[in-house]
């Protein structure tokens, strides 16, 4: 098969439309011409003939050019779009392998610190009201640059968890939190946090975010449960880098106490209280954290939803 030969560029492109343009001016000139010499026109007709004429041909030179015109823009911007679309595709497929680098880095270091973890479980009236809060205090062993954690997302919904649907947000005592998302999929959300300045010694910071939904299921059947991987190995030998682990629940507005337990009997209930707007808070702790799964069952009265 023989190679397509390349396409004219620059006024080689423009020869064949105007000239197609111009012969068809000259051969309806030429008619019109010829008929007003075989007819009886007088020559004020004749002129307004000739004129239509030279107006017509004019008018399709002007659309013969302005459609040529037209086409080879579209293939142009359409050859620009396929060359944007194979930069933004080589891009992605980069940063995807930063990031991939990044959490493999991350996962492979064990963490240079002891921390003290407190997780505020807000269970909401809606799904727009359900609040994660998790207090840190890190004591740098020597120095603390990043780390990583996994929000908790619900997993009832096919749905993507992102920084952006969560609403999650850093705060940190003395100085600021980057927050870099390594994996945004079905629900797993994976981020990678970067302390400006390091933390050198001890320092208090916090994240919130409203997982949407997260209690959907304890809000329609009045019980559910929650799941916790303490996978932070301390460099010391110790099983884990947490110091202590505390959670409270908060739930709904209600007459009956709510209940809750750890299904593999890890830490030990500390309160149960309700408070003054008939809201009800269970506190848990475990002061001698091991690297463990934890896992808490908890249930609340339907009749309580009711009388809301």
């Amino acid at each position: 098969m023989s190679p397509t030969p390349p396409e004219p560029s620059g006024p080689a492109r423009w020869r064949k439309p105007v000239a197609a343009a111009a012969v068809f001016s000259l051969a309806v000139l030429a008619v019109a011409a010829d008929v007003a010499q075989l007819s009886d026109f007088s020559t004020r007709i004749l002129r307004a003939l000739l004129v239509a004429v030279l107006v017509t041909g004019l008018l399709y030179l002007v659309i013969k050019v302005w459609q040529f015109y037209f086409v080879q823009k579209v293939k142009e911007l359409r050859g620009q779009l396929a060359d944007e679309a194979l930069r933004v595709k080589s891009a992605r497929a980069t940063l995807q392998n930063c990031l991939e680098a990044i959490e493999r880095i991350s996962d492979r270091e064990r963490p240079l610190f002891a921390e003290t973890l407190e997780v505020t479980v807000g269970i909401g009236e809606n799904d727009n009201a359900d609040l994660i809060v998790e207090r840190r205090v890190t004591t740098a062993k020597p120095l603390v640059t990043n780390r990583t954690m996994r929000p908790i997302v619900p997993v009832h919904s096919e749905q993507i968890a992102s920084l952006e649907s969560i609403c999650l947000t850093a705060h940190r005592n003395d100085g600021k939190i980057t927050l870099i998302p390594l994996r945004e999929q079905i629900n797993k959300l994976k981020i990678w946090l970067v302390f400006d300045p390091p933390i050198s010694s001890r320092s208090e910071w916090r994240v919130e975010y409203h997982p949407k939904g997260l209690w959907r299921p304890f809000r329609e059947r009045g019980f559910d449960s929650l799941g916790w991987d303490d996978r932070l190995q301390s460099p010391n030998g110790r099983p884990s880098a947490f110091t202590s682990f505390t959670v409270t629940f908060r739930f709904p507005a209600g007459d009956e106490k709510p209940t809750l337990k750890e299904r593999n009997e890890y830490g030990q209930l500390m309160a149960c209280s309700q408070n003054a707007d008939r809201t009800w808070e269970i506190t848990w702790r475990d002061d001698e954290p091991a690297g463990r799964r934890y896992d808490w069952d908890f249930a609340q009265s339907q009749q309580n939803a009711q009388n809301q």
